[in-house]
């Protein structure tokens, strides 16, 4: 953000209007010439260096929409068609908008997003940096489903929080100076409201149980899709009575969350 701001002043100072202010290349071109003498040299590099960015973005965007797609179906649904449907699928969808022209409208959609966002990582980072040295959550990082609660309010009430602050402010109800700094009223309200929400409930709604067996360092076979995973994805199932990963543990929908009786409550 800092460095974007940078580049659009540049773009400013050399007469340019606000329209090649929000233009990358016209701002990567400016900045280059401060670098290079030739202005040849300068275009070629910004195309160089847009080229390549936009090509990493897009393919960062399709790997992680496709882990997004992934989990939440998996977790809906428990059904898991494979990790490529969803990368095409995730891809076909963005080509799709493209198609339909919704990058007129991209700005205020980024400016809605980039506010949840804010508020969603502003959770996390307060979660590792605030409330597990204090003690108000597990030290290590549990991630399986069988050892979760469904919902833990520490997180989503933060970041739900901060959203709804952020985008309120985005949206200018709350003045005009706040609409400018809506994006760091999400991440302080996180911020904040993590550790809150965490000493309030003694953070008793992280951990649904704790690891009933200790598997040894070598891989752990799984009872259902019969694949050797590392100790740190296996869970031990009461329903199975054996050992099982953290994807057939999510796609698993007869048992009803026997291992953890509670964690709906």
């Amino acid at each position: 953000m800092l460095g974007g701001a940078l580049l659009a002043s540049l773009v400013l100072q050399a007469g340019g209007g606000l329209r090649q202010a929000l233009e990358p290349t016209e701002m990567y071109r400016l900045g280059f010439e401060r670098v290079v003498a030739d202005p040849g040299w300068a275009l070629a590099l910004a195309t160089l260096f847009v080229v390549v960015s936009q090509v990493k973005i897009n393919l960062t965007n399709a790997y992680a929409g496709s882990l997004a797609w992934s989990n939440v179906f998996a977790r809906l649904t428990h059904s898991h068609p494979g990790r490529v449907v969803w990368l095409v699928f995730n891809v076909l969808v963005a080509l799709l908008l493209m198609t339909l022209g919704v990058f007129e409208a991209l700005e205020r959609v980024l400016g809605f997003y980039a506010n949840v966002a804010v508020a969603w990582v502003g959770a996390l980072v307060a979660d590792l940096v605030i409330n597990k040295p204090l003690g108000w959550s597990p030290r290590r990082i549990e991630f399986k489903r069988a050892h979760l609660y469904d919902l833990n309010p520490v997180g989503l009430g933060a970041m739900v929080l901060a959203a709804l602050l952020g985008v309120l402010a985005y949206a200018g109800l709350l003045g005009s100076v706040a609409r400018a700094f809506a994006p760091f009223i999400a991440l302080a309200t996180a911020l904040v409201g993590s550790p809150l929400l965490a000493w309030w409930t003694r953070g008793r709604y992280y951990l649904a149980r704790e690891p009933e067996v200790a598997w040894n360092a070598a891989p752990v076979r799984c009872v259902v899709c019969e694949n050797a995973f590392e100790a740190e994805d296996m869970a031990g199932c009461p329903a199975y009575a054996a050992p099982i990963c953290s994807l057939c543990c999510s796609l698993e929908s007869r048992c009803h969350d026997r291992c953890k009786t509670r964690a709906r409550r």
